[in-house]
């Protein structure tokens, strides 16, 4: 039974492919037969000539765009091709100007380095210079206070140090050994490189010399009115006491003058007057880097002319 149904299946799947055959061989000859016929009809003749008319007109119509497109394309490929040289004279130029650049960086560099390296010479140079020129006027010093017998000081001892040589001397300086505008002052300072007569600024200390310079947290308390003159003559005596016994032990004292100035930058100044340059030397080098009252002592050499300006009191 399966057998026999495949068979009948397989007979009517031929029956329907012979039938399909043969309609179509039907039609297609139909097809032939209306074909001849209108082949016969002048308009058919004339409906296929329209039409290969309008095929070779849509060939040349496609051809012609493109046409136009591939010259449109080769105006953009050299528009393109013009800007890319543009573009890269553009980079070449800005290259060739950093590159430039950098090179002038490079020299500037350079030569700041070598100005750099120069000064350091400079500075080294004169730093050994000044070290020795410092150990010879130390060398110069020490055989000054070392000989026993009464000579002039040597010329190296004998200079002026001048702040501002081109300008005319400050008054206030030249009268009292201080200024309150220090190193920056714009007229001429002159230091003594030795003198008889020593300044030791800041050396006395006391509260009746600092008025003005209270914190006005503590202005209330009124601190100077429970001291008097007497209070300030007593710890000046002490601190003279105090003093002149160190001092003395450099050579033969001829004044001790102790500025009664309030003001900031005169406020407890001391000069020493000793009877010979030798002495005023020998303690200069030996009072470098002594403290007294918890403060280091700032010493110096004096040029003063007279006591009257340079003592008095504001």
């Amino acid at each position: 039974m399966p057998a026999k149904r495949a068979w009948r299946k397989l007979v009517k799947k031929q029956q329907r492919q012979r039938r399909r055959q043969r309609q179509a061989r039907a039609r297609e000859k139909e097809e032939a037969l209306e074909e001849e016929a209108l082949k016969a009809k002048p308009e058919y003749e004339a409906w296929l000539k329209q039409q290969a008319e309008l095929e070779e007109f849509q060939r040349l119509a496609s051809e012609r765009l493109r046409a136009e497109e591939e010259e449109a394309w080769l105006r953009r490929e050299a528009l393109d091709q013009r800007q890319f040289q543009i573009d890269r004279a553009k980079r070449a130029q800005e290259e060739s100007k950093l590159e430039s650049l950098r090179l002038q960086q490079a020299n500037e560099l350079e030569e700041e380095l070598e100005k750099q390296r120069k000064r350091r010479e400079e500075s080294k140079r004169l730093a050994e210079q000044a070290a020795a020129e410092f150990e010879a006027m130390l060398q110069r010093m020490q055989e000054y206070m070392d000989d026993s017998e009464d000579r002039t000081p040597p010329a190296e001892l004998r200079r002026v140090v001048e702040t501002n040589p081109a300008e005319k001397l400050c008054e206030f300086y030249t009268r009292t050994n201080c200024c309150r505008y220090g190193n920056s002052c714009t007229f001429n300072h002159r230091r003594p490189m030795l003198a008889k007569i020593l300044l030791i600024r800041h050396f006395f200390t006391h509260p009746l010399l600092q008025v003005g310079e209270t914190h006005k947290e503590y202005a209330s308390t009124d601190e100077h009115l429970e001291l008097t003159e007497q209070d300030l003559r007593s710890d000046y005596d002490e601190f003279f006491n105090d003093a002149i016994g160190e001092l003395q032990k450099f050579g033969k004292i001829l004044n001790f003058r102790a500025v009664r100035n309030t003001l900031p930058h005169l406020r407890g100044h001391v000069f020493v007057e000793y009877a010979q340059e030798r002495f005023a030397l020998r303690a200069f080098v030996n009072l470098q880097g002594r403290y007294y009252a918890s403060r280091r002592l700032q010493v110096e050499f004096s040029n003063l002319k007279g006591w009257r300006g340079a003592v008095c009191g504001t």
